[in-house]
């Protein structure tokens, strides 16, 4: 709350492996790893809702693997939050999709929201853009199966 109201800011990076339950999800290798990041920035400030709030923006890039070719390959997500600080859910900000309430706390985990924002984030089944190096299928011209059908018709 005090963050909040002092109009504080946090700017820092860290590595993705220091989050235990995001590191289990991701394609962590000792090639990959220093190429991943997770930059975030978290702001204080009472005057935009009226009342004390948090403003979070994650940018990361993180290594998955691709579910259609099974290759390694990495995801840039860029995130931003607003949350109010509360005892209880602010009532007013109820039916806004884009503000969430955060329960006040003496101390809290930074790191922690943002392991859990990232691993909402992430793609459920990621794969490349451009399409995939190897491994890709390609359609061909098919037989057509009643092809026999024709040429007996033919006949009659």
């Amino acid at each position: 709350m005090e963050f909040a109201q002092k109009h504080q800011q946090i700017a820092d990076n860290f590595a993705p492996i220091s989050l235990d339950r995001l590191a289990q999800t991701l394609a962590l290798t000792a090639e990959n790893a220093p190429l991943a990041s997770i930059n975030f920035t978290i702001t204080g400030d009472t005057k935009r809702f009226r009342q004390p709030s948090l403003h979070l923006r994650i940018n990361s890039r993180l290594p998955v693997i691709c579910q259609r070719c099974l290759e390694e390959m990495f995801v840039d997500i860029a995130l931003k939050f607003d949350y109010l600080l509360s005892n209880s859910q602010a009532e007013n900000y109820e039916d806004n999709d884009e503000i969430d309430w955060l329960e006040i706390n003496a101390e809290m985990d930074v790191r922690e929201l943002i392991e859990d924002e990232l691993l909402l984030a992430l793609p459920i089944a990621p794969v490349h853009e451009a399409g995939c190096s190897k491994h890709s299928m390609q359609s061909g011209e098919k037989p057509n199966p009643f092809a026999v059908l024709k040429s007996l018709k033919r006949l009659k």
